[in-house]
């Protein structure tokens, strides 16, 4: 029988960052714990191969990479050279808040990103901001339009693919991407690419899997290394 081809992507959203302080772009103490269990668990797979290691190039991923590639130095199994691609970067979320906040003033959870951050709140506001780019009412607030989003995403992840060939990427980026990844793989409409954007936690591990020209979802916001008692509390999604 003819030997299947096999690409694989291993995507990773970055550890929790610093929402809600002046500088969001950088893990706080939740993020840098999570980014340590994640490199441990990692490390400890040993069917794990990468054949290629891409990285966005915003802070909070060089971060979460450095802890990936630190557990796999201490055990003798460094990972492939990381290659920094901008097009991994997430989209301009401050930006997108901030021109929603002066279209939509009347949103009844826009307290919400200032009062406690409450998760459910939050996360209602972030889908509708992103309808509202989505149909381009908020274009004028943003450094790119969602199709030009889209674009770039692609062509990060046509590179990682290349680059991967019949083996694994792994690739640290942020939700946004990832679920852009997902839409074009997929074939998810709007709605569902936003709720699988809201629904990635932090830190958390997304598998592509392509076999004979078709792509597979098999893990999507995997957790193994926030799975005990222990580590629970530690799940964040923003």
């Amino acid at each position: 029988m003819p030997v299947r081809e096999t690409t694989r992507l291993l995507l990773i959203r970055h550890a929790q960052a610093s929402f809600g302080t002046e500088d969001y772009d950088r893990l706080s103490e939740r993020g840098l714990r999570q980014a340590e269990l994640l490199a441990q668990w990692l490390a400890a797979q040993p069917e794990l191969e990468f054949a290629h290691v891409v990285s966005g190039a915003q802070r909070r991923h060089a971060q979460t990479l450095h802890a990936l590639q630190a557990a796999a130095h201490a055990i003798d199994r460094p990972l492939p050279t990381a290659v920094v691609d901008a097009d991994w970067n997430e989209f301009d979320h401050e930006s997108l808040l901030r021109g929603y906040a002066a279209w939509a003033t009347d949103d009844p959870d826009l307290p919400a990103l200032r009062d406690g951050l409450e998760p459910s709140r939050v996360q209602a506001l972030l889908g509708r901001a992103f309808h509202a780019w989505g149909t381009g009412a908020l274009d004028h607030a943003m450094p790119e339009t969602l199709q030009t989003f889209r674009d770039r995403v692609r062509r990060a992840r046509d590179r990682a693919e290349t680059h991967a060939a019949s083996g694994t990427a792994l690739v640290v980026s942020s939700g946004g991407v990832i679920a852009r990844c997902a839409q074009a793989l997929l074939s998810l409409d709007e709605a569902a690419t936003i709720r699988h954007n809201l629904s990635l936690a932090n830190s958390g591990i997304v598998e592509f899997v392509r076999e004979d020209g078709t792509w597979h979802l098999r893990r999507w916001s995997h957790l193994p290394h926030l799975d005990t008692e222990q580590h629970r509390a530690l799940r964040s999604f923003y």
